[in-house]
């Protein structure tokens, strides 16, 4: 059983990002023309701070015009959302208030604060 197990949990830690690309993505902004770069997230949990609801993972890829990706940001990155007025995302120990009237797209953190906040749970 631990023979299958372990091959198991590496394999799904590879793949996971890759999976993300296609189910997870939360904002994806165009540069030169040529490339994208997709912001995803990896997991989320309930926050440890209990100043926030949710913390979460994400991950960054990016992308040619043929969706090949060209490169893939193996490290994590953390964030902490505060669904509740005042919106607000937490990045490296930062606040930023997040003003959820702003159009999709615009702003990654406000993308992100919307996937998560408005996006139904099950």
């Amino acid at each position: 059983m631990r023979m299958f197990v372990f091959p198991a949990i590496v394999f799904s830690y590879l793949t996971l990002p890759a999976n993300a690309t296609e189910h997870q993505i939360f904002h994806t902004a165009r540069i030169d023309g040529h490339r994208s770069i997709s912001l995803n997230l990896l997991s989320n949990d309930v926050a440890r701070d209990r100043d926030f609801d949710i913390d979460v993972v994400i991950t960054i890829l990016v992308k040619n015009v043929n969706r090949k990706i060209l490169y893939i940001d193996w490290s994590r990155h953390t964030a902490s959302i505060k669904c509740g007025a005042p919106a607000i995302i937490k990045v490296g120990g930062t606040n930023y208030n997040i003003d959820y009237r702003d159009s999709a797209g615009v702003d990654w953190k406000r993308d992100l604060w919307a996937a998560i906040c408005k996006t139904p749970m099950s």
